[in-house]
């Protein structure tokens, strides 16, 4: 009869009031270097009894581990501390307000004039008029801006950043969490037309969450999200957030882990129906498990709902419109699509073949470059 497991938790020390904070990847290797479990900060693991090594690993690929070998006996429980003395914390992204950015927005009429360059921030849904071809009855918000740094308050209504130059747009989505704020920093470098942004979401294991996509760590960004959907006890005593909740599917969905994500991707479009990637990463899912007139009934409604805030999302929903908008037209019974429908099918696949064009393909969020300006009203 075999030895019962052992139990091990882990709290990390973080520093207070930086970037990361929260669930970050714990790895537990035996004397071999065999990787033995994976689980996230703050929960708790179960292996074998013996010796081992434990690792937490940060979003800049920096590790911090347990001093000496951890030595568990059969059914011990122990609780591990691991600290982070070395590790290098980027400090919260904060928005400047001083005299000079006071100045230069009373004399924005006038100064904008003799700059390469004007922002300005959009608020509303730009993708049913462009789908549509027609004016919305809700016209987009634009607000100037001479700022290139801004803490914006979350609104039901899609936020996204505007900067024109020689006539020529470009646009990124600024995600916001509900009930919270977003501080976002960018720059268009004027010789080699590289957008660089950073965003801050306040909320440190949502920011860890997209620095390790960002940085490319797909097996720490798969082992939080894999918790964030197996494991809703872990997180039912922590802040609800439905940016984490849909770039957790995103990461599993890009590597096509789909267990738990039905009633995950169904109760994020029923729960936040203001969340554009909701409806992106449900109609994915769909997809991806054959049931493709439920996926194509909600790609309809994308129109309302607006364009994804994760590049992702506009990557799937061009993907899923163009093969559905062409077997809809040779008639492929399972569909069951009416005439009005394909032709609005159509049309959503051409504007969604269109953005995949002008995606950055360097960012994790959305960003449209060199497009045409989003009609105001």
């Amino acid at each position: 009869m075999a030895d019962p497991k052992a139990t091990l938790t882990f709290k990390l020390d973080t520093p207070p009031n930086q970037r990361w904070s929260g669930a970050l990847p714990i790895e537990v290797r035996d004397e071999k270097l065999v990787l033995r479990a994976r689980g996230v900060s703050d929960d708790s693991l179960e292996v074998p009894p013996g010796r081992y090594y434990v690792t937490a690993t940060l979003p800049n690929g920096d590790q911090s581990t347990v001093d000496e070998v951890v030595v568990v006996s059969p059914g011990e429980s122990k609780q591990l501390n691991i600290a982070c003395p070395d590790a290098a914390f980027p400090p919260r992204l904060e928005t400047t307000n001083t005299i000079s950015d006071s100045l230069w927005e009373i004399s924005r009429p006038v100064t904008q004039y003799f700059f390469r360059q004007s922002f300005a921030v959009v608020r509303g849904n730009w993708l049913a008029d462009k789908i549509a071809g027609t004016s919305s009855q809700v016209p987009l918000k634009r607000e100037p801006t001479t700022r290139s740094n801004l803490d914006i308050p979350f609104s039901r209504e899609a936020v996204w950043i505007e900067i024109e130059r020689s006539k020529q747009c470009n646009y990124f989505a600024v995600p916001i969490d509900e009930g919270g704020s977003t501080t976002v920093e960018w720059s268009l470098d004027l010789k080699t037309d590289k957008l660089t942004l950073e965003f801050d979401f306040h909320d440190g294991e949502l920011n860890s969450l997209l620095d390790f996509a960002n940085n490319s760590k797909a097996d720490e960004a798969r082992s939080i999200s894999r918790t964030l959907v197996t494991r809703p006890d872990y997180y039912a005593t922590k802040k609800q957030s439905p940016l984490r909740a849909a770039l957790g599917a995103y990461v599993l969905i890009r590597a096509n882990q789909l267990e738990g994500l039905d009633e995950w991707t169904g109760n994020l479009v029923a729960s936040y129906p203001w969340l554009p990637d909701a409806l992106a990463v449900r109609i994915e899912y769909l997809a991806r498990s054959g049931r493709h007139p439920e996926a194509l009934k909600l790609l309809l409604d994308i129109p309302k709902s607006g364009a994804p805030l994760f590049r992702s999302g506009i990557g799937y929903l061009a993907d899923r419109a163009r093969t559905y908008a062409k077997l809809a037209a040779e008639g492929e019974s399972s569909l069951q699509v009416s005439a009005d429908d394909i032709e609005k099918l159509k049309r959503i696949s051409q504007v969604f073949g269109e953005l995949v064009i002008a995606l950055d393909m360097t960012l994790s969020t959305t960003a449209l470059r060199n497009v045409p300006a989003f009609k105001s009203a």
